[in-house]
């Protein structure tokens, strides 16, 4: 009879001493592979939980950049560009220009490729006596804001702000600020005569605490005919984006470049106000980043540690286990041992037997161990089953090592009751028998 044959009909005629040897070596190579592999699971799960914060991150700037935007809208303009021989002694003595330029000029800007400013605004501001209310006013003829053209993402299709901070005042109307509408009795809809020409109030602003409180607005066309400048404005408005405070003062290269004789005002206040929220906020996402990678590190450590302890505990474990069945197994089978070893069988043949039934269980339980634990160990970090994850945490060589230790360590376990096995004199088994 053939040995493989004698495997067989060893392994059939004690199914339950199998099976629990496969189940020990398969539960032991489980907390193995699913030991390593939860620590492999914990390295991908960090990377990804990194990509998916910084991306986030991302998000969180992208929607905080716009929330400054709205209320850097809300604060009003934070850049002024003025002709370069405009005193600003003089402007802040009387609250308004007092030199004049071309109007051109903000369409130069508007073409000229300068990509920190934004919704250009330029103005014709006077103080003057308001004849029939009798009531000094500052007039502010605007015509509407100006697209910048390297600002694409700000514009619709035909070239406009899609969300302009001041809409265009219609043809025919003014707007006019609290304490003016107060003093003169002036309210949305009314009618009213301004230097001679009659308009209808379109808009009464409420109160802002500043000089558009006594201001009234007009279009351009009326304020330079009124004030002899027809073709001039004597202000540009414009919003200036510093993402980096290190920046500021560059606009007035560029502009200054495009237009040499004008001068820049930045109001530096507003301007860093908004770059230190930016970077506070920044430096809060970044924390959040350290504190993650801190507390996957703290547990990928203490995992590590677990793992040096579990998995020769549990290898030590499985090779006592498997010794003490092959044990029990050639005990119990001393009879059939004897009855071979009369027939002829020697002891390489006795042993054989009990080693390679060693090595099929370690080599079937391998397989299932290592497919239970690296299941196992994904599904710890929570990758399920189906996660494209799996493939990325399958290990060849962890795999080739599991195959052949686990037979390795069987045999190795199993050599000793073997050899006793093979050893046994069949003459006094036979006479006990």
């Amino acid at each position: 009879m053939s040995i493989w044959k004698l495997i067989l009909e060893e392994i059939a005629h004690n199914r339950g001493n199998f099976a629990i040897g496969l189940a020990c070596i398969a539960v032991a190579l489980a907390c193995v592979v699913g030991s390593v592999t939860l620590l492999a699971a914990h390295d991908l799960r960090t990377d990804q939980i990194i990509v998916e914060k910084e991306r986030e991150t991302r998000e969180q700037m992208a929607r905080l950049e716009n929330d400054y935007r709205l209320m850097m809208r809300e604060m009003g303009y934070n850049v002024l560009i003025l002709h370069k021989d405009q005193s600003l002694e003089e402007l802040r003595m009387k609250g308004f220009p007092t030199t004049y330029m071309p109007v051109d000029y903000v369409f130069k800007i508007s073409t000229g490729g300068v990509k920190n400013l934004n919704h250009l605004f330029p103005i014709l501001q006077h103080r003057t006596h308001w004849p029939e209310k009798d009531r000094e006013v500052m007039v502010c003829g605007v015509m509407g804001q100006v697209p910048n053209f390297a600002k694409p993402q700000f514009l619709t299709a035909e070239g406009q702000y899609r969300d302009p901070i001041r809409e265009t005042i219609p043809e025919g109307t003014i707007e006019v600020g609290y304490d003016v509408a107060a003093g003169v009795g002036l309210s949305e809809g009314d009618t009213v005569t301004l230097k001679g020409e009659t308009f209808t109030v379109h808009r009464v602003h409420p109160r802002k605490g500043n000089e558009d409180d006594v201001t009234v607005w007009c279009g351009l066309d009326h304020a330079q005919r009124w004030f002899d400048a027809e073709g001039r404005i004597n202000g540009i408005l414009a919003l200036e984006c510093v993402c980096n405070f290190e920046s500021f003062g560059l606009v007035e290269q560029e502009i200054r470049k495009l237009l040499p004789d004008t001068q820049v005002m930045e109001f530096g206040t507003i301007l860093r106000a908004r770059f230190e929220a930016r970077a506070r906020a920044a430096e809060m996402h970044k924390d959040a980043v350290a504190a993650e990678l801190a507390y996957r590190a703290r547990l990928g450590e203490q995992r590590q540690g677990l793992v040096r302890v579990l998995i020769p505990t549990v290898l030590l474990g499985a090779g006592v286990w498997i010794f003490f069945l092959i044990l029990g197994n050639v005990k119990e089978r001393r009879g059939e041992i004897a009855i071979l070893r009369a027939v002829g069988a020697g002891q390489r043949k006795i042993m054989g037997i009990f080693l390679v039934k060693a090595a099929i269980m370690g080599l079937v339980g391998a397989v299932i161990g290592y497919l239970l634990g690296l299941f196992a160990g994904a599904a710890w970090e929570g990758f399920p089953f189906w996660s494209r994850a799996i493939g990325g945490l399958f290990s060849p060589g962890l795999a080739g090592v599991v195959l052949v230790g686990a037979p390795v360590l069987a045999v190795i376990a199993g050599w000793v009751p073997a050899k006793k096995a093979a050893q046994l004199d069949p003459a006094d088994i036979l006479r006990e028998e």
